[in-house]
């Protein structure tokens, strides 16, 4: 017997598949819009570099790999935390990789922090001449950055991970991914990584600073550190995310 028009299993079924259709196309969509955005990055990051000195000749050959690396970091940072997070880019320099994060994940908040003024200066350009709504500069020194709540902090390998950590530390949501780029060895640096981490919380009730004594009492209850992924990049290295709990920012909210 043939099924009837109102069988909820055929309904289903044929829901699902159209679903998953939609989803595909609007991945594909979304990937081209993407790939778009920054072919004509790269067109400009090759018209200003002479003036502004954005990548050694060695960097522009590099091109390609460095767009592959920063697809990987938007893959660890969905992996993670999702497509709609807060990132924040530390020393973002000529783009990578916080311009194609910004391209790969556009529902996601993407912050550049540059503290050099010409390459701060490209990157507005970048960001308005491609259209990437998502994303923000910031001009200056990422200790100063704040009214952040961050679910990700990025960084090719600019600092070891404890630096990175001291940093960033204030800008780190109750749980934060500290996603980089590191050579072999990087996880001798977790001892340090957790020094780091019970510095920040004891800052965060000293007097003067936001917070009290049972706020800074339950962070350092919560901080802690878990590897939370780790994949090879194509040339050397690997992409590491650190799993960061007990952060200061937004404790209010939640």
């Amino acid at each position: 017997m043939s099924p009837s028009i109102d069988d909820p299993t055929e309904g289903s079924t044929d829901d699902t598949a159209a679903a998953e259709v939609a989803a595909t196309d609007a991945g594909s969509v979304g990937t081209a819009i993407a790939d778009a955005r920054l072919k004509a990055f790269i067109e400009l990051l090759t018209r200003y570099n002479g003036s502004l000195n954005l990548l050694s000749s060695q960097g522009l050959r590099d091109v390609r790999r460095l767009l592959d690396d920063g697809r990987a970091y938007a893959a660890m940072i969905t992996d993670v935390a999702g497509t709609t997070p807060t990132v924040v880019d530390v020393g973002s320099g000529a783009g990578f990789p916080g311009i194609v994060i910004a391209a790969r994940l556009p529902r996601a908040e993407i912050i550049l922090v540059e503290r050099r003024r010409r390459r701060a200066a490209f990157l507005e350009l970048a960001i308005g001449s491609i259209g990437l709504r998502n994303a923000r500069v910031v001009s200056g020194d990422v200790r100063l950055l704040q009214g952040v709540c961050a679910h990700a902090v990025t960084a090719q390998a600019v600092a070891t991970l404890s630096e990175l950590v001291r940093l960033t530390r204030h800008l780190h949501r109750d749980e934060c991914f500290l996603i980089s780029r590191r050579g072999p060895g990087w996880r001798e640096d977790l001892a340090s990584v957790e020094s780091a981490l019970a510095d920040g919380t004891a800052q965060i009730g000293r007097p003067g600073q936001v917070g009290d004594e049972a706020t800074a009492s339950a962070a350092q209850t919560r901080s802690a550190v878990t590897v939370a992924g780790e994949r090879d990049l194509e040339q050397s290295g690997s992409l590491v995310a650190l799993r960061l709990t007990g952060g200061p920012a937004c404790r209010s909210s939640g």
